[in-house]
Order: structure tokens, then sequence, then C-alpha cells
């Protein structure tokens, strides 16, 4: 089982992995949809061609933080 919290400890999501699987039982609680964020995520490093984490940068300002993919002119659209 895998399980993940939000930092303020309001939100949870536990998956339940079985080998040899195609669905999961995935339970969540709290105002986040924690597993629809980690699913989100996954999507979308997959669509970027599964890079290494080496490959991005996070840049952070007066202006907010930027993730990026090799090169901070590279940004990363969120979701």
């Amino acid at each position: 089982m895998a399980a993940g919290f939000a930092d303020d400890g309001t939100s949870w999501a536990t998956v339940e992995y079985e080998p040899n699987t195609e669905r999961y039982e995935v339970e969540q609680y709290g105002p986040r949809a924690l597993w629809e964020e980690v699913r989100n995520a996954f999507l979308r490093w997959h669509d970027l061609g599964k890079p290494e984490r080496s490959r991005f940068g996070l840049s952070v300002d007066a202006n907010g933080q930027r993730v990026w993919l090799d090169s901070p002119r590279c940004l990363i659209d969120r979701p």
C-alpha cells in the first residue's frame, strides 16, 4: 500500500497495489484530491517523454515559482 498526505494534514490518499492488475483500489479524503494530483503529474511527466529528475528546475522570485525543463526558458505549464 502507498499513502500520501497533504502538508496541512487535511487530505490523504492511499492505493492498494497488486501485481498483474490493471485497476487499483484508491481511497482519498479531504479538500484536495491527492490521488488525482499524483495521477495528473505522472501523466504530464509521461507526456514530456519521461525526463530524468536532473533535467527539472525551479525558479522562485517575488512573482512566484516556476517549474522548468532543461532551461528556465522552457516553462512547464501547470494543469
